[in-house]
């Protein structure tokens, strides 16, 4: 049975300690404010854990495993910490460790995730982003699962994700792009050319972050992505434009090994690229701009400007030409590749 001890503190308040023992789990104590809620915890618990010990395959302490806990481990396996992603698993999962780190993973119910999706999405995050940080807890999650540290019986809520609305491809017009290229430049050579190149390749923006010097061969105007979101490396040609740009970084610049790269030496990061971007992105005063509409950007003036769906594709490195469809009405109606020469055929046959 669960043991329920009042305490008098120093303000004279009454708290009440559950302590839950059940064998061969570690006992679990949890503070409360009042008497009821503890003993609907503690009965909870203790009922838990009595299921869990007839199916067998979880951890001694899963009881008081908290949710930061959990993150703690699975971001440090070292099958997580190979994936190409790691950091980006870090910073989704940092959020969970900082708004519900103290939470027992054994009390995490789907109102407490639907509460935190809730949370998001009120705090100004977009749908496609709350489902992203819904995705990391979930793989840690079923990591959890899979190595005894979360019950088996504890599946994944279903049903949590958002609907996402389609895919925009919000570009800039040439003025916006003029007022861009200027705020960029008046801010710095580092972010003038982390503009330029993102517009004349359509990186994203972890490739772009990842860049070395040794992917780059200024000469021939090419760089490599070795690693890409779908895993396979890609080249990219640099316009003479990021290649000038690129130039001068190197020359006025700390060289390391990474491009793209601070004052101090230490490469350039999500936090700082983000926090600089704003700024520039006041300056110029874009309204509803985000980073990845640079991507957009070089991907709609490629459409505009004659290049095929597949081609686009192979710039962005879309490995379904499904997602390259959202530019289909940019090249509706243009001659493609061909289209002279079935003309002439035509003229000449009668």
């Amino acid at each position: 049975m669960p043991t329920i001890q009042k305490r008098i503190g120093k303000d004279r308040a009454a708290s009440y300690i559950a302590t839950v023992r059940v064998r061969p789990f570690n006992s679990a104590s949890k503070a409360f404010a009042k008497r009821s809620e503890a003993v609907t915890w503690a009965e909870e618990l203790e009922r838990n854990l009595k299921a869990q010990r007839k199916t067998g395959g979880v951890r001694e302490d899963v009881a008081s495993l908290t949710v930061a806990g959990l993150c703690r481990e699975f971001l440090a396996d070292p099958e997580t910490k190979a994936l190409k992603y790691h950091d980006d698993l870090h910073r989704l999962l940092t959020w969970w460790t900082t708004h519900y780190g103290a939470e027992r993973i054994m009390q995490l119910s789907v109102l407490k995730l639907r509460e935190a999706r809730d949370k998001l999405r009120h705090g100004g995050k977009a749908p496609a982003t709350v489902n992203r940080h819904l995705s990391a807890l979930r793989s840690c999650w079923n990591w959890g699962r899979s190595s005894g540290l979360v019950a088996q019986d504890r599946l994944w809520p279903s049903r949590l994700m958002l609907t996402e609305p389609k895919g925009r491809t919000r570009y800039l017009s040439d003025d916006e792009l003029k007022t861009l290229l200027e705020a960029s430049e008046a801010d710095s050579v580092l972010m003038a050319a982390a503009v330029k190149v993102s517009l004349a390749t359509g990186l994203r923006k972890s490739e772009l972050l990842r860049l070395t010097w040794a992917d780059i061969d200024l000469e021939k105007q090419r760089l490599t992505v070795l690693e890409t979101k779908n895993g396979e490396t890609r080249a990219v040609y640099l316009p003479k434009a990021a290649t000038d740009s690129l130039r001068t970084l190197r020359r006025s610049t700390v060289v390391g090994q990474r491009v793209f790269t601070l004052e101090n030496g230490t490469p350039l990061d999500r936090d700082s690229l983000e926090y600089r971007w704003r700024a520039i992105r006041t300056t110029a005063k874009l309204r509803d701009f985000r980073w990845h509409d640079l991507r957009h950007s070089c991907a709609s003036w490629l459409a505009q400007q004659g290049a095929s769906l597949i081609e686009i594709g192979s710039v962005l490195g879309h490995k379904s030409p499904v997602v390259t469809q959202r530019y289909a009405h940019l090249v509706q109606g243009a001659p493609v590749t061909g289209h002279d020469k079935l003309d002439e055929k035509l003229r000449s046959a009668t």
